[in-house]
C-alpha cells in the first residue's frame, strides 16, 4: 500500500509576496480581520445543490504566527515567511498573498459539505478544532515547511502535494496550471479530512483514498459566481475519463476486485469505481454502508486490502452483478471533451489558453454523446446571454470575452466537426496509441487580431479559405464591451453566421452566409464542435442546444442537498437502509421495498411519494424491531472524544425528534479503583452536542453507562476510553528520578495508527559550562500500531547542571521523521 499520499505532477516555481491582514466585510466577500477565531463564532454560509456549492459569505481571519488548534495539534508549527489564516473548518499556513489564501479557504469551505457527505460523518470536535492545510509558494518553500515539522525527507520529488500520516496535515504547492492549483488543495485536504475522522487513513485501500480525493477534486469552478462543482465526471482539463480508459484497456479490463487487490496507484481506474458505485441511488447506499463498516473494522495497513475485499463481497448483495455492471459502465463511457492540443484552462463554462504561444493553434473538442449511461457535461450550464441565439439542434454559439491588452493579437474561435478518421475513432474509444488530429474534418471560424473573421476548412477538398472584416460598429463594441458572440445556424446549403456585440446598451449585429457543398453539409454537425485558440488568453464559452434543462429545487444554506438526486429526505433514507442491512432477518422484504423506493429518486416528481413511503417504513420498522433497531433507525451516535486532550461526550442526533440521555460517568485510576462518579441527564434536540466530562488528576480511564431514549425506543450501552487520547507517534519525557550517583530519565514513545514504527532513540547529555566530548546513549525502537513503550536511560550525576537532549529518528509507516525533547538535570 502507498505509504505517503501524493499527487504526481511536474511543477514550476512561483513567487509570492507576504500576506498582510486586511479588514473588509460585506455580504458577498469574506470577512477578514474581525477577531473571532473560534470555529463556532465564524460563519461559512454555503448553498449546496447536489455536487454544486455556491459561496454566500464566509469569515476568514488572519492569525499571523499564532498557531491555531487543529487535528495536527502539537505536530505542526511555524515556518519562515509563513502565516496562519483560519476559516470555520480549516486552518491554512501559507506564504502566498491574501488573494490566493482567500481563494483556497473559500474552495475548501465549499468542498466541506461534500467531504462530510462522501464519508457519512464529520470529524469529531470539528466544532472546536480545524483541519490543517499548508500551501507554499513553491516546491522548495513547502519542503522547508515540512522539514520544520519534523519530516526528514521533505516533499516528494514528483508530488504536487502530500498529506502526511504522522501529523494529518496536507502540504501543497502551486503548479503552472491554475486549474491544478485549485485541484491540489481540494484533493490533499480530502485526505486530511479522512485522517481527522479517526486519526489515520490507512484503513481504506488506494482506490478509496485516492479515488475519493481525485473524484471530489475533479471540479469546475466559476470565479464570477463563486461556485464550485465537485465530483464532476465529464470535463476537459485533467480529464480522468481519458486517463481511466487508457488504464482500463492497457490493463486488459481489470475488475473492481483486481483493482482493490493491487496496491499500485491507478488514478483513472479508482475514479471509475467511485463514480460507478455512486451513479445509482441503490449502489450509493451500499457504498456508504461499506465505507462505514470498513472504517469501524479499522484494519492495519497490511490487512487493509484483504479486509476491503471481503467487506465488498459481504456488503453488496450480488457481487458478480456489481462487477458486470462496472465492466458495462466503463466500456460504454463516451467523454464529451478531448483536448487535442494546447494547455486549456476552465473557469466555469469558459475556456482559455494558459500560455501565449504565437505559432500553435490549440484545439479542444466538445462532442457530447446523444446517449450515455454516465453523467454528461455534469456541471452548471452557462447563463443565458442576450448575445446568444441558440434555440435548436442546428444552431451553436460561442461567447468570446477578450482580454483588453490582447484584443489585437492572436486567433480565437469555433469549428464545426465533420467526419473523424477510422484511426482517430478507434483512439477515442480507448485512448491507447496515437491520433492524427490533422485527419479530422473541421470547418473553422477564427477571429484574427480582433479585426476580421477567417473561415477555413481542414480535410475538405475544394474549399477555399475566406475572410470577412468586422464592421466598424462591431469593432467599436469590442473596444467598449470586450465581448463578441458567434452564432451559427447550419442550413441545407449554407452556414448562416450572426455576430453580436454590445455597444451603449444596444446590440450590434453583423450577418453573412457561407455557401457549403453537399459533402460538407452531409458531414458537419452543430452538436459536435471544437474550440480554437492561439496567442492569447481570451475566454470562450460554448453554447450548445440542450433539450434537457438543468433541474433545480428550492434549497437554503441550512438545507444542503449533497446527493446528486436532490432528494430532501436522504438522511432518513440512509437510516432506513442501514436498518434493513442489519436486521433483514426480521424484516425480510426490506431489500425489495427499498429497491422500489430508490428507483424513484432519479425523478424529482416522485420524491414526495418516496418520502411518504420511507416514513411509513420507518414507523413499521420501529414497531417490528422495537429497541433492537434503535441505533440504525435513530442514527444517534454517542461516544467519547477529546478536546485539548480532555475527554468529552459527543452526541449526534440527526433527526427532528428529541433525544433523552441519562448516564453515570465513572473515573478509574491505574489500579482500576473508582475515583469519582457523576450523574448526567440531558434532553437533546437535533444536531451535535459536545458535553463536558469531569476530570481528576489520577484518573486513567473513564466509563459512561448511558441510556438513550428516542421516540418509543430505548438503548443502553457502556463507553470506555482512556482519559488521555491516543495521538499516533509521540515522544514524551515522563519523569526523571534522582539517585545517589545517577539520574534515571524515563521516556514514553507511542506507536502509529497503522503499520510499523522502527528507528532509534538517542539521549545526549551536555554540560552548560565547558566543552566536553558528547556523551550519548542509544536504544532501538520497534513499535506496533497503538503500542506504547517506556525507555529508561541512566545518566551519571555531575557537580554542574547538564542538558539532556532526546532525539527519536523514526520511520513511521513509511514516513521518516525526527522528534526532539529536552530537559535540564541539576
Amino acid at each position: 500500500m502507498t505509504k505517503i499520499i501524493s499527487l504526481t505532477l511536474l511543477t514550476l516555481l512561483l513567487t509570492a509576496c507576504q500576506p498582510t491582514p486586511n479588514s473588509s466585510a460585506n455580504n458577498n466577500k469574506p470577512s477578514i480581520g474581525n477577531i473571532k477565531s473560534s470555529p463556532s463564532k465564524m460563519q461559512a454560509n454555503i448553498t449546496v445543490q447536489g455536487y454544486t456549492s455556491t459561496l454566500n459569505n464566509i469569515d476568514i481571519e488572519f492569525l499571523g504566527k499564532k498557531i491555531p488548534y487543529t487535528y495536527s495539534d502539537g505536530k505542526i508549527g511555524n515556518s519562515r515567511g509563513y502565516n496562519w489564516w483560519v476559516s470555520k473548518h480549516f486552518a491554512l499556513k501559507s506564504d502566498l498573498p491574501k488573494e490566493k489564501v482567500t481563494l483556497y479557504l473559500e474552495l475548501l469551505e465549499m468542498a466541506y459539505p461534500h467531504y462530510v457527505a462522501l464519508f457519512g460523518m464529520a470529524p469529531p470536535n470539528i466544532e472546536r478544532q480545524r483541519i490543517a492545510v499548508v500551501y507554499g509558494s513553491s516546491r522548495s518553500r513547502v519542503q522547508e515547511a515540512m522539514l520544520d515539522d519534523g519530516f526528514l525527507r521533505g516533499v516528494h520529488k514528483t508530488a504536487g502535494g502530500e498529506t502526511m500520516f504522522y501529523n494529518r496535515a496536507g502540504y501543497n504547492f502551486p503548479s503552472h496550471r491554475e486549474h491544478h492549483q485549485r485541484y491540489i488543495v481540494i484533493h490533499e485536504t480530502m485526505h486530511a479530512f479522512h485522517m481527522a475522522l479517526n486519526g489515520h487513513s490507512t484503513w481504506a485501500p488506494n482506490w478509496i483514498t485516492e479515488g475519493l480525493a481525485d473524484s471530489i477534486a475533479h471540479h469546475v469552478y466559476d470565479p464570477k459566481q463563486k461556485q464550485l462543482t465537485v465530483m464532476v465526471f465529464d470535463r476537459a482539463p485533467m480529464n480522468y475519463i481519458e486517463t481511466g480508459l487508457k488504464q482500463y484497456y492497457s490493463a486488459n479490463k481489470p475488475t473492481i476486485e483486481e483493482i482493490n487487490d493491487d496496491p499500485a496507484l491507478k488514478r483513472g481506474l479508482n475514479f471509475f469505481i467511485i463514480h460507478y458505485l455512486l451513479s445509482s441511488p441503490e449502489r450509493a447506499q451500499y457504498f456508504a454502508h461499506f465505507i462505514e463498516e470498513l472504517r469501524l473494522a479499522n484494519p492495519h495497513s497490511e490487512a487493509t486490502l484483504s479486509t476491503a475485499n471481503s467487506l465488498l463481497k459481504s456488503t453488496f448483495k450480488n457481487w458478480s452483478e456489481i462487477e458486470q455492471g462496472f465492466a458495462d459502465f466503463v466500456e460504454n463511457i463516451q467523454p464529451s471533451f478531448h483536448i487535442v492540443s494546447g494547455p486549456w484552462e476552465q473557469d466555469g463554462n469558459a475556456y482559455w489558453l494558459r500560455n501565449t504561444q504565437s505559432t500553435a493553434l490549440s484545439r479542444l473538442d466538445i462532442t457530447p454523446p446523444s446517449t450515455a449511461n454516465h453523467p454528461v457535461m455534469d456541471f452548471p450550464a452557462p447563463k443565458p446571454s442576450s448575445l446568444i441565439d441558440v434555440v435548436n439542434k442546428n444552431q451553436v454559439a460561442a461567447l468570446i470575452e477578450f482580454e483588453a491588452a490582447q484584443l489585437h493579437r492572436g486567433n480565437i474561435g469555433i469549428a464545426l466537426q465533420g467526419k473523424r478518421s477510422q484511426k482517430n475513432q478507434k483512439y477515442r474509444r480507448t485512448f491507447v496509441g496515437e491520433e492524427q488530429a490533422s485527419d479530422d474534418q473541421l470547418l473553422m471560424l477564427l477571429i484574427e487580431d480582433g479585426s476580421h473573421l477567417i473561415i477555413n476548412a481542414q480535410s475538405y477538398d475544394n474549399f477555399k479559405a475566406k475572410q470577412i472584416a468586422l464592421t466598424p460598429e462591431i469593432k467599436g463594441a469590442l473596444i467598449a464591451d470586450k465581448k463578441l458572440a458567434i452564432n451559427l445556424t447550419l442550413e441545407q446549403t449554407q452556414l448562416r453566421v450572426n455576430l453580436h456585440a454590445q455597444s451603449d446598451s444596444k446590440k450590434v449585429t453583423q450577418q453573412f452566409s457561407i455557401p457549403l457543398n453537399k459533402q460538407m453539409i452531409s458531414t458537419l454537425n452543430s452538436e459536435k464542435i471544437s474550440l480554437l485558440g492561439q496567442n492569447n488568453n481570451h475566454k470562450i464559452t460554448p453554447y450548445l442546444f440542450n433539450p434537457t434543462p438543468t433541474r433545480l429545487v428550492s434549497v437554503t444554506a441550512e438545507n444542503a442537498l449533497t446527493n446528486p438526486w436532490l432528494f430532501k429526505n436522504y438522511a432518513l433514507l440512509n437510516r432506513v437502509f442501514k436498518t434493513c442491512q442489519q436486521h433483514e432477518r426480521f424484516i425480510p422484504q426490506c431489500d425489495l421495498e427499498l429497491s422500489n423506493i430508490l428507483a424513484k429518486l432519479p425523478s424529482i416528481e416522485l420524491h414526495d411519494e418516496a418520502s411518504s413511503e420511507l416514513e411509513f417504513l420507518e414507523n413499521q420498522y420501529i414497531a417490528t424491531l422495537n429497541n433492537t433497531g434503535f441505533s440504525t433507525l435513530s442514527g444517534v451516535k454517542s461516544d467519547i472524544y477529546y478536546h485539548q486532550k480532555r475527554p468529552f461526550l459527543r452526541v449526534v442526533n440527526p433527526t427532528g425528534s428529541p433525544l433523552e440521555i441519562t448516564a453515570q460517568v465513572t473515573l478509574i485510576d491505574s489500579a482500576d479503583k473508582l475515583i469519582k462518579t457523576h450523574q448526567l441527564k440531558r434532553n437533546l434536540s437535533s444536531g451535535t452536542h459536545n458535553i463536558s466530562l469531569p476530570t481528576e488528576i489520577n484518573a486513567e480511564k473513564i466509563t459512561i453507562a448511558q441510556t438513550l431514549k428516542w421516540k418509543s425506543l430505548t438503548h443502553q450501552s457502556t463507553l470506555l476510553k482512556r482519559v488521555t487520547p491516543f495521538n499516533g507517534v509521540e515522544l514524551n519525557i515522563v519523569k526523571s528520578k534522582e539517585h545517589e550517583d545517577h539520574w534515571l530519565v524515563e521516556l514514553n514513545l507511542s506507536g502509529p495508527y497503522s503499520g510499523d514504527t522502527i528507528g532509534d532513540i538517542i539521549l545526549t547529555s551536555t554540560s552548560f559550562e565547558q566543552a566536553t566530548p558528547a556523551k550519548s546513549q542509544q536504544k532501538s525502537v520497534d513499535l506496533a500500531p497503538y503500542e506504547q513503550k517506556t525507555y529508561i536511560f541512566k545518566v551519571t550525576k555531575t557537580d554542574k547542571p547538564q542538558q539532556i537532549s532526546v532525539k527519536a529518528i523514526l520511520n513511521v509507516d513509511g514516513e521518516p521523521i525526527r522528534l526532539i525533547q529536552e530537559l535540564t538535570l541539576s
